[in-house]
This record gives C-alpha cells, structure tokens and sequence, in this order.
C-alpha cells in the first residue's frame, strides 16, 4: 500500500510522532530540534473557525485506566469486518488531516493527582489554560504546544508533561500503518455512533517510533505500544482510541502509560474542512510506588489557515 502522501507529508508525520507523548516525570523528547517559539500574530485573511464554547464539569478522578488485553463487550461480526477497506478508509481520512493540518488554539483543563500504590493522595491540581499548537512547514517540519496558565490558574508538574495528544491518531496514516500489527475485533458503538474496533500492537521488525521517555542524562528510551481505536463506520474517522505500553521501561520506574482519547470534529469554514481533534484524554501511569491520573479536557477550539511565510497570532475575543 502506497502512502498517499508527498515525502514533505511523510517528513511532516515522523517530526511529529517522533516528539514524544510524555508520561509521569518524563521530559518531552523530540526527534528533531526545534527552533524557538515564533511571534505569533492574526493574519486578516484568515478568520478563525470556533467551536460552540462548552463549560467543563469537574470529573471525579478515578484510577481506571483503559484495559486493552481485555476483549471489548458486544461486538458484531454480522456485517463482517474488511480490515484492508477499514485501515484504507482511516489512512485517507487521517490523510486528509496531515493535509489540513492548522495552527490551533483550545480552552485546556487539567486536573492531576499523584497517588501512592495504596491509593493515599501524594499531590494534586488543577487549572485552565490556553493551549497552542503550532506547525512548522517552513524548514525540517515539526510541531510545538505550549500552554499558558488563564486567570486564576497556575502552571503545576503534570501541565507540562503530556505532549502530542493531538497527533496519536496519525499512527493510522498508510505508511505508518506498517509499524503494527492490525486486525478487526468487530462492528461496535461509541457515544452513539457505529465503529469498527480495530487492535494494534507495534511489530517487533519496526522502531518504535510514536512514544519516547527521557530519562538521566538525556537518554531516550522508545516506548512500543498497543491497544485499539474505534474508527466511525461511515467516515473513516478516529472517534476513540485506548492505548499502553506493551513492556515496561524500568530505567525510568515506569510500569505501565495508558491514554484514552475521545475525538470530536472542528469545523474550519475558511477552507471548509473538519478536523477531528482530541475533546477529552484521560491518563494514567504506573510508576514503581506511586500511580498518576491527569485529564485533559478541551473546548473552544480557534484554527487558522496560514501561509508559509506568514505569522500568526491568537485571535483577540
């Protein structure tokens, strides 16, 4: 199976699932440097597509973790499952988003707590924040996020930790497709909507290249992953992906990282195209003696069409 993306794309998709998704008192690792944060400014021919703003409610923080060596209830076979069609018709729509990728901003709330194994709280917070993504096409291509604590919000351990949550799903893109091992569980439902349930797990004749720890040093250590994603019958779209770790990295004391993501779609009318974004992550990590919970949840979404020489900045509301 081809790509179907130019070798820019394909450079465009490694730089940035090779910035790692941190877990627990790990530092991001990039496989490539990037330069500094660039002076971001609003270009008048490019309007921002917002999504309705939505309030958040406070989640109870519980440890339950997604658990992807047990099967997932209730799925049909009936029709049955082309795992050829369904990767194809992921590989395109994701794609499609490598193609439209779009400098964003997102309203960003975090909660975190730090548990011992007996479940006693270590420590906890949080907070709102605007939370930026930037893509760089302009030389070697490579993705930036920051977050900058709102009003009355302060920047606490875990907000600077997970990073590249909006680009896990880029493990469906066809060429890296290669990297795990895919097969259809069946036909089942997510938040209403019909799904094929498809597992990977990374082939043990490929790098792992979607997760990086850092660790003393500056020592990276690749992470390989399992798990499953939900992929809408009727688009092709990434609507709910689980995933963990398939060893333990024990240099860093990290047992287990485990992600749920649920995607929604962000409708961009300047170019109209959606792009399906992370709307709520929820993770978890299994340390020696202590566990982490950290979720995400994320709402009023403002993307922007640039182009290549152009400088951005966050819109004024």
């Amino acid at each position: 199976m081809g790509s179907g993306l130019p070798r820019r794309n394909r450079r465009l998709a490694r730089a940035i699932l090779g910035a790692a998704v941190c877990a627990a008192m790990c530092a991001v690792i990039a496989s490539s440097p990037t330069a500094a944060p660039k002076e971001i400014r609003a270009p008048q021919d490019a309007p921002a597509a917002k999504t309705k703003e939505k309030k958040t409610k406070k989640r109870p923080m519980v440890w339950a973790p997604p658990n992807v060596d047990v099967a997932v209830r209730g799925l049909a076979n009936d029709p049955p499952c082309q795992v050829s069609e369904v990767l194809e018709q992921a590989g395109t729509r994701v794609t499609e988003m490598v193609s439209n990728l779009q400098n964003f901003t997102a309203s960003e709330k975090i909660d975190y707590e730090l548990l011992d194994n007996g479940g006693a709280l270590q420590d906890s917070g949080n907070g709102t924040f605007d939370y930026l993504v930037t893509f760089d096409k302009t030389a070697r291509l490579s993705v930036q996020e920051t977050r900058t604590p709102s009003r009355n919000s302060y920047a606490f351990p875990a907000s600077s930790e997970d990073k590249g949550l909006p680009e896990m799903a880029l493990i469906f893109l066809p060429r890296l497709q290669r990297d795990y091992e895919m097969t259809c569980e069946g036909l089942g439902m997510y938040n209403g909507k019909a799904a094929w349930v498809i597992a990977f797990h990374q082939r043990a004749d490929k790098p792992a290249e979607t997760l990086s720890f850092s660790g003393p040093m500056i020592t990276t250590f690749q992470a390989r992953l399992k798990g499953r994603a939900w992929i809408a019958k009727d688009s092709g779209e990434v609507v709910h992906l689980e995933t963990s770790l398939m060893e333990a990295i024990p240099m860093m004391q990290v047992r287990d990282w485990m992600i749920s993501i649920d995607y929604g779609p962000v409708q961009f009318h300047s170019q109209d195209v959606t792009i399906w974004l992370p709307q709520k992550v929820d993770g978890y990590c299994q340390l020696d003696t202590k566990r982490r919970i950290v979720y995400h949840d994320f709402s009023d979404f403002q993307l922007f069409s640039v182009q290549t020489k152009q400088v951005i900045d966050k819109p004024q509301n």
